[in-house]
């Protein structure tokens, strides 16, 4: 064990939970001690949707969980009253993080660094106080960082807030190709850029570049070009060690209670199941659901659907259209939760219809399953335009038009959704063969760079050697 002490600050949402986790596993595989910081209200998702148990203590590594105060009580509802969430991320939390960090100091041993999501707003204060490197954890491509990054070129260059022509090409983004308005993240579309939301991203970003290394869940040769202009561009080490993955079978950190597929789709043919998710935090209008379970319906695919009580609102209930289930009961199963890894990597499973979460992304390029990119918030539209247009593992579902208020603002019908998913799932057909061919040399690529000698292994180990680095030169100054 060396003396180095990390402190890893997760973002309470699921989709940044999964990888600031499994960095931590990797962390402390290396011999590093790993403080995990989850906040109450989240923690108490965690453990109520496990029935009462821990899954972090199932971890076989050392890592040790702390818990933090968001500001708010631990049953509030955080999806429904998301604006007052994000304010106390924003205003609150960081008195409450000061505390923990003195607690943490006090029973020792000495904190080596913070690790913490690039999306707080806090870590370069906190850091200076506590007179340690500040690590900013960044959870999605290099690609949209880097959009976020040169926010100010794209004030500069009139596309923020964006008034011009929306067919207008934005071609001044180092290391990223030429993009349209639609490509962007979505709250780089809205009119309204005053919102909470911004002004938080707008900090996160003013303290991610003040940040002593990034550490990124991506795979350098996805990303080499992007990742080269930022160093050169901020002079902060950007270092990648994805894909960040839960293993198949191991207990997970879900907010949802998981339903057990297997039986069922032990009972399908190889590759003739179509899996759609949504994610864990973008939301859905009631009527897209209506013209998706329609589509579903027609295309006469056998389907498993995730389908989060809050995917609409928290507060809406009977989302699916009337009838639709004794309808679809023989084609299609419709769950709250699944283990997104144990169901791509069942071989009935031979598509995804994704929202283009970055974790979803990866999962699915690891386990060789095509995509049918449907993308409804944030990172997700530039992650669509990475999947298919530059790498060529996914087919798009619908126009993709411009972000409104964060909703996908233009409804796409059951006819279309059923054609594309007849095309997509067609595996002899032209466009089935191309996305399958792609795909695998995707997954080389990310399966070479997690090996002994690969880039993300590499990454980690000089990451891992810097931290090193740190505790030598505390004590020689001692």
């Amino acid at each position: 064990m060396s003396n180095v002490h990390a402190v890893l600050f997760m973002y309470p949402f699921q989709g940044h939970i999964i990888p600031a986790y499994n960095l931590a596993k990797k962390l402390a595989a290396k011999g590093v001690l790993a403080t995990l910081v989850c906040t109450h209200g989240c923690y108490a998702r965690i453990i109520k949707a496990h029935n009462g148990h821990d899954p972090f203590a199932h971890n076989v590594h050392s890592i040790r969980l702390a818990l933090v105060s968001d500001g708010l009580p631990q049953d509030f509802d955080r999806s429904l009253n998301h604006l007052e969430f994000e304010e106390s991320l924003l205003n609150k939390m960081e008195f409450h993080v000061e505390k923990l960090m003195e607690d943490l100091q006090r029973k020792g041993p000495p904190i080596s660094c913070i690790i913490t999501d690039t999306f707080y707003v806090w870590p370069d204060r906190i850091a200076k106080k506590f007179g340690i490197p500040h690590v900013s954890f960044w959870t999605e491509p290099a690609m949209v960082f880097s959009i976020y990054y040169h926010w100010d070129l794209i004030i500069k260059n009139g596309h923020y807030p964006f008034t011009g022509d929306e067919g207008e090409l934005i071609n001044y983004i180092p290391g990223a190709p030429a993009l349209k308005l639609t490509d962007l993240p979505s709250y780089l579309q809205e009119r309204d850029v005053t919102t909470l939301t911004h002004k938080s991203i707008f900090q996160a970003f003013q303290s991610a570049r003040a940040a002593d290394w990034i550490v990124s869940n991506t795979v350098e040769e996805l990303d080499k070009q992007t990742i080269e202009k930022l160093q050169i561009q901020s002079g902060i080490p950007f270092c990648s060690v994805g894909p960040l993955l839960q293993p198949k079978g191991e207990v997970g950190t879900s907010m949802w209670a998981e339903s057990d597929c297997r039986s069922w789709l032990d009972s399908k043919p190889k590759n003739s199941v179509l899996y759609v998710s949504f994610g864990s935090h973008a939301h859905v209008s009631k009527a897209q659901i209506h013209e998706m379970a329609m589509g579903l319906l027609h295309s006469k695919w056998p389907f498993i659907w995730v389908l989060r009580p809050d995917v609409v609102a928290s507060d809406v209930q009977d989302l699916l259209p009337d009838g639709f289930e004794e309808k679809s009961k023989d084609q299609g199963l419709v769950v709250e939760w699944v283990s997104q890894v144990d169901v791509l990597s069942h071989s009935s499973v031979g598509g995804f219809l994704t929202h283009c979460g970055w974790n979803s992304i990866l999962e699915s390029l690891w386990l060789g399953v095509p995509m049918l990119a449907f993308p409804l918030l944030t990172d997700q539209y530039t992650n669509c335009r990475l999947i298919v247009q530059q790498w060529g593992v996914a087919m798009s579902l619908g126009h993709i038009s411009r972000s409104s208020n964060n909703l996908r603002s233009t409804l796409v019908l059951r006819q279309e959704i059923a054609l594309t998913i007849t095309e997509f799932m067609n595996m002899d057909g032209q466009e089935g063969k191309r996305l399958r061919c792609n795909i695998g040399s995707v997954r080389d690529v990310m399966k070479k760079a997690v090996m002994n000698g690969g880039s993300s292994q590499n990454n980690l180990e000089g990451f891992i050697d810097y931290l090193k680095g740190i505790e030598l030169s505390h004590f020689s100054s001692e």
